[in-house]
């Protein structure tokens, strides 16, 4: 019973946070999803290139 009524403060805590608080986390989550999507992108160009190599040998 305890451990609810503590999880229950720690909910409307998180709900009373201003709407600053939510952009200064989501800025650095779209920064790293936004490398890791670039990373993947160039990966599977890397592939296509390879491919085309080993089938001219």
């Amino acid at each position: 019973m305890m451990l609810l009524n503590i999880l229950l403060q720690m909910q409307q805590s998180a709900t009373l946070a201003d709407a600053s608080d939510t952009h200064k986390f989501f800025v650095p989550v779209m920064v790293i999803a936004v490398i890791f999507i670039g990373i993947v992108v160039y990966m599977i160009s890397l592939d296509r290139k390879i491919k085309k190599l080993e089938e001219r040998k």
